[in-house]
């Protein structure tokens, strides 16, 4: 049996939308079970209703403790022998569970499973790297025993001050590689998720997550090195560039801003010219969107002061294995 297990904060359009996904898998409905793990949020009755209509049932955690902790409840909960990760604003294929399950059936020695996740249109969500899969929460399907074995998700990837999660996928997959996993594909399995950082502030946030990296790099420090953010152009490898590019921006604002209280106009220019750069290759993660253009301009400041906080609390010691 595969356990379909879904850490949500309640949202009735998502979860609504969701549900008639599920509704409508051509798997033999004896075959899965469904969880929702509301992660300190309370759903409605006609929600509630909604689930147990199709056979679903609530795990409900007590206070809000990110989507890692609720996926977690959720899997202590499970019956299935495989466990089935999605998220809340995703829309599965009909056959999305059948894929799965057939995969299983076809070879028995594999532990996890990771779907494919798609944009409106088809698009893949992330680029995909044919050497190591993602791990995205939204389509990953684990063995229990396997889950169990290593222990979870990460509950520390999760800020209860700020409400800010990040990366615990990207460690349950270092961590799974690291136990000696069986990993495989499934690109029939398909569920399409949404575009995301739509809001006008949504930039902000995304750059405030970056605060998990110290941990995620504390816990599998060649892993991270070798794969967070690793692009190649040809010969070339590009470790991190949006990173890079916010450091860029605002070392170089700061330096020009430093010149130019000296009366070095001339060196502050070329400063501001380098900075601007920095501002140029950021603004282009939003597609040079004018619209963005005035919260972009605050992205590499609070990118690095994220990047500061994370380096703190990693010296603090969090995030050590073991």
């Amino acid at each position: 049996m595969l356990s379909v297990i879904v850490p949500t904060r309640g949202d009735a359009a998502r979860l609504g939308a969701l549900l008639d996904a599920l509704e409508h898998q051509t798997l033999e409905r004896t075959c899965w079970e469904l969880l929702l793990v509301p992660d300190g949020a309370t759903l409605t009755p006609a929600l509630l209703a909604r689930l147990g209509a199709i056979g679903g049932r609530e795990v409900a955690l007590e206070r809000r403790a990110g989507p890692g902790a609720a996926r977690n409840a959720g899997a202590r909960a499970a019956g299935g022998d495989w466990l089935a990760f999605t998220e809340d604003d995703v829309t599965p294929a009909p056959d999305w569970l059948a894929r799965a399950a057939a995969r299983i059936a076809a070879e028995p020695a594999l532990e996890v499973i990771e779907g494919l996740t798609v944009k409106p249109g088809g698009r893949p969500v992330h680029r995909q790297s044919q050497e190591h899969p993602l791990y995205l929460p939204t389509n990953l399907f684990v063995r229990r025993a396997t889950f169990q074995r290593v222990g979870g998700y990460c509950e520390e990837f999760y800020d209860p001050a700020g409400a800010i999660y990040f990366r615990e996928d990207t460690d349950f997959g270092f961590t799974l590689e690291a136990a000696g996993a069986t990993v495989g594909r499934e690109p029939g399995a398909v569920v399409t998720h949404p575009d995301e950082h739509l809001g006008a502030l949504d930039p902000l946030r995304w750059a405030r997550r970056y605060r998990m990296d110290a941990l995620l790099e504390a816990r599998h420090p060649e892993r991270f090195r070798a794969r967070v953010e690793v692009h190649r152009l040809g010969p070339l490898t590009v470790r991190r560039p949006i990173v890079r590019a916010c450091e860029l921006a605002a070392l170089f604002t700061a330096l020009a801003l430093i010149t130019l209280a000296a009366g070095l106009q001339t060196v502050a220019l070329g400063l501001a010219a380098v900075a601007a750069l920095g501002f140029a290759m950021v603004w282009a993660k939003w597609r040079f969107d004018p619209r963005r253009l005035p919260v972009v301009l605050l992205v590499p400041f609070v990118m690095v002061w994220a990047l500061g906080v994370g380096q703190r609390r990693r010296r603090l010691g969090a995030g050590h294995k073991g």
